[in-house]
């Protein structure tokens, strides 16, 4: 009996996920899955999680950690249904579910790709309202950074609309609690998963405003840092700055030994012996920082794979 899941990141949709939901059942009709579960990963304040259990949607309390988090957590418990195919598509309603979802399903169905991916930007006329200069700009540099990553050739990082087999979300591992868009396209892709891009339209939204649009500073802050992570050239960056900096303070010790005619009366070079001291303290540091951070990083997948390991099952909804 083919199963599909759906999983809807939410924060306060109440006005867009009942029809949402509606949408996505309509897809699926014509379909050849024989159930379809709808479920939604909530981090809102107002009635979203009651309207989206009226219409018999599972509720995963996001846990109010990140969309990341948010997005981890529901994926991991999607596959408690033993699905055959997980689609995510966002609550807000911009994505015209019912035109897309056959489409990215088909490519899944037929193992054509393991994880595919919307984009916005495979044509000029995929986008239905005034995109911002500033997050096009935003985008393109995401992208840029992701297609350097991942040897991928991807136009868009932050389609509404994905489809994946349940093996992508099974090896899933993130660093972020924010970054669940990149980070899932980068483990993918360094797990030797199958990507394929599609364009995906977007309509005007019409209740509420995006929260990533409305805190650009802060999403670049956040994502920035655990795409250098995932990349591993912090790793190389601060091992190699620390080596570098402990060899000029060798070097410039070194140099001072030899212009003083290998004596040891040099305490008039205080001052350059406290300069060799930082040198080799920050260099040292450096070195230090690049290994904690990559301890950190094991631990929190070794962290994470334990606890989605012991998952209970998603209950029924209220």
């Amino acid at each position: 009996m083919p199963v599909a899941v759906v999983v809807i990141p939410t924060k306060n949709e109440e006005n867009t996920i009942a029809s949402v939901i509606e949408e996505i059942r309509d897809a699926f009709s014509g379909l050849r899955y024989d159930k379809v579960e709808v479920l939604i990963t909530d981090d809102s304040k107002d009635e979203t999680r009651s309207r989206a259990r009226a219409v018999g949607a599972h509720v995963v309390n996001g846990g109010g950690e990140g969309l990341g988090a948010a997005m981890l957590r529901g994926l991991k418990e999607a596959l408690y249904y033993a699905p055959d195919v997980i689609v995510i598509i966002d609550g807000d309603g911009q994505t015209d579910a019912k035109t897309e979802i056959p489409k990215f399903v088909e490519l899944i169905e037929n193992n054509q790709a393991d994880l595919v991916l919307g984009s916005r930007f495979r044509s000029d006329d995929l986008i239905h309202y005034k995109y911002q200069p500033v997050n096009r700009f935003g985008t393109k540099l995401l992208i840029r950074i992701l297609n350097s990553q991942t040897g991928l050739n991807l136009t868009d990082s932050h389609g509404g609309i994905r489809a994946m087999t349940p093996d992508v979300v099974r090896e899933l591992q993130m660093i972020g609690t924010h970054t669940y868009v990149q980070e899932t396209i980068i483990d993918a892709a360094e797990k030797g998963f199958r990507i394929v891009e599609l364009p995906s339209v977007w309509r005007p939204r019409e209740h509420g405003t995006s929260r990533v649009v409305g805190n650009i500073p802060k999403y670049v802050f956040y994502t920035l840092p655990i795409l250098l992570l995932r990349s591993g050239h912090h790793i190389r960056t601060l091992y190699n700055l620390g080596l570098v900096l402990i060899a000029l303070a060798v070097t410039y010790f070194v140099y001072i030994v030899v212009q003083e005619g290998f004596t040891f009366a040099m305490g008039h070079r205080t001052p350059a012996f406290v300069l060799i001291a930082l040198l080799i303290s920050t260099g040292m540091q450096f070195f230090f920082f690049g290994f904690i951070l990559q301890l950190i990083n094991q631990i929190k997948r070794s962290t994470d794979k334990a606890i989605y390991q012991k998952l209970p099952p998603v209950r029924s909804p209220e």
